[in-house]
């Protein structure tokens, strides 16, 4: 591992001292206030004593829900001083989940932005803490609970202590790599949640591998949209605090146009669905452009989906560019360097899209046992479905059934509370099963084709993927989210998800007279649907082709546990409460 660094705390302590001077900026009051790196470092030194207060203690596991903000990271960062472990959970995280990710991680302590931020559903659990911690002092839950800014009021002597500084710089020193900094549980779209424990040296050790294919330096600025409870865009901010660059922390991710408006970053971190939002949004302007414009809006679309964008502009893509393309840029804030998407597979020609009208996207690959980046393509080397060539410091390779295998020093050791991890998702010789299939291409350029287990078979003996099949359904504007059915089937079906203001807008319906009961019978969007579905079955081998759906109102959310916290689809939940539906796709 090529860092002098043995912890993130460590990491951080080193970027405050340093002469360079680098800002924090969160959004206070509708106004946005910058923190330096000194200023930093004495918030750290604060939180560690407020936490001290409560009696925090090594091996300790810490709960922390809160929106993006500077807190969130020094909070970690002070958890991770002690030399307890950050259990990050996620705002809208299902009452099931919670309970047993509570239970499971035996979290006693919980830090919590506000008890707004949840349902009342897990409010009712807040009492079953020992202790809370609460950011906003105007709250109040309990008996159990503290507010941060009264602890830091009581060591306020002991932060001018000379000793104390002497021994916060002892303490984070004395931090192992190899010990565990965050128990982070996976998405459990197949069942509970897994645990995955992640040391520090799982952390650093990607971040110079990263460093040769994403080179910021102090003159870049990064905006922060993504939840930070999920290990993408903890990683992000970490990698950035390595790189030196001043990071902007959205409110969020609803806020986006807005955010990139105000801040123009120079690097964002995104999951596809926010990238086909701004792309659907474009569409639409292009349906509903003047006659004159409506053409070349057209033109310029059509052409940024299909050229090749690793070969030289033409004359026409020279054209569009200045027309169309420069404007796309503006929405993003005109200084984008760094666009990267992960979570899961982008559109290829979406992708082509953003990167012949200038968008620098770098699509890549990552799960949280691998904290989390497994590939990522390079510049000037960005191809259209592939995730990138894997990172230098990890060995990737397929399996003889088409798994891909991972070991590295970024690879977890395994998950909490499962004695038997390395048996059941290791190989032998030390190569982690990711469950996901795929394959390499020239050039070592990745490519994913689907999860191991959710491979489904039909009653005919012939598999199906039913991922690539539902993010291809999902690009249409009409449809929030989509469910393949075939395992055990005679044909491949699918439950299909109406968003209800694509509805609205397509329809043009006022709002107090549109119906969502109404508009999912709509012979106009029946016809919709069925022309995307042609079009998809197109690139669809016979028995994988979709041959009945179901049109219904989209219900799914995290909070009522179909859907996971990066907005996956729970496969099998669906299938539980959509039973009877399901049923009459396959009466004959």
């Amino acid at each position: 591992m090529d860092l002098k660094t043995n912890s993130l705390p460590a990491l951080f302590l080193e970027a405050c001292q340093r002469s360079e001077r680098f800002l924090w900026h969160h959004k206070k009051n509708g106004q946005w206030q910058s923190l330096s790196n000194k200023e930093l470092l004495i918030s750290l030194k604060k939180n560690y004593l407020a936490l001290e207060l409560l009696g925090v203690q090594p091996g300790d596991h810490i709960g922390l829900i809160s929106k993006n903000s500077p807190s969130w990271i020094l909070l970690d960062l002070a958890i991770q001083t002690h030399g307890a472990i950050t259990v990050p959970l996620f705002p809208n995280i299902a009452e099931e989940n919670f309970l047993f990710e509570k239970k499971d991680a035996n979290i006693n302590l919980l830090i919590l932005e506000s008890p707004n931020l949840l349902d009342p559903e897990l409010q009712a659990h807040l009492p079953d803490f020992n202790k809370i911690l609460l950011l906003n002092k105007e709250e109040n839950v309990g008996k159990n609970h503290f507010f941060l800014d009264d602890l830091i009021e009581q060591s306020k002597s002991k932060i001018e202590s000379k000793n104390f500084h002497i021994e916060f710089e002892k303490k984070i020193n004395a931090i192992s790599n190899d010990s565990i900094f965050s128990i982070i549980y996976t998405s459990g779209s197949t069942g509970f949640p897994k645990g995955a424990e992640l040391s520090h040296r799982n952390m650093l050790a990607q971040f110079p591998s990263l460093k040769k294919l994403v080179q910021l330096n102090s003159t870049d600025s990064a905006l922060s949209i993504l939840p930070l409870a999920h290990i993408f865009e903890r990683m992000t901010v970490y990698f950035l605090l390595y790189s030196k660059t001043s990071i902007y922390f959205g409110d969020d991710p609803k806020n986006l146009a807005t955010l990139l408006k105000e801040t123009s970053p120079t690097l964002i971190t995104v999951v596809p669905r926010l990238l086909e939002r701004v792309y659907e949004k474009i569409i639409k302007l292009s349906n509903t452009a003047s006659f004159f414009k409506k053409p070349i809006l057209k033109k310029a679309i059509r052409w940024a989906q299909t050229h090749d964008p690793l070969k030289n502009q033409n004359l026409w893509g020279k054209i569009y560019d200045q027309l169309v393309f420069k404007n796309i840029r503006k929405i993003f804030g005109g200084k984008i360097r760094y666009l990267i998407s992960g979570s899961s597979a982008l559109n290829k020609n979406i992708c082509r899209f953003f990167l012949n009208s200038g968008i620098p996207i770098f699509e890549g690959y990552g799960m949280t046992e691998c904290s989390p980046v497994i590939s990522l393509n390079a510049e000037e080397k960005s191809k259209p479905g592939s995730v990138g060539t894997p990172l230098a410091h990890l060995e990737v390779k397929i399996s003889k059934d088409g798994e891909i295998l991972v070991r590295g020093e970024s690879v977890f050791k395994g998950y909490h509370h499962l004695e038997n991890s390395r048996d059941l998702f290791f190989t032998s010789d030390g190569f982690f099963r990711t469950g996901d299939s795929g394959y390499f291409g020239t050039g070592d350029q990745l490519y994913l084709t689907g999860r191991i287990k959710e491979m489904m078979k039909t009653s005919t003996g012939k598999y199906v993927s039913p991922t690539p099949i539902e993010e291809d359904l999902m690009r249409n504007p009409l449809l929030s989210s989509a469910c393949v059915v075939a395992n055990n089937r005679k044909y491949v079906s699918a439950l299909l998800f109406l968003q209800k203001e694509s509805a609205k807008d397509f329809l043009n319906f006022p709002t107090n007279e549109f119906d969502i009961e109404k508009a999912i019978h709509s012979k106009r969007i029946e016809t919709a649907i069925e022309k995307h579905i042609k079009n998809v079955n197109k690139h669809l081998n016979h028995w994988e082709q979709i041959r009945r759906w179901i049109i219904l109102p989209d219900t799914l959310t995290a909070e009522n546990g179909l859907l996971t916290p990066t907005m996956k689809i729970r496969r099998r939940e669906i299938e539980k409460i959509f039973e009877s539906e399901i049923e009459k796709l396959y009466e004959s």
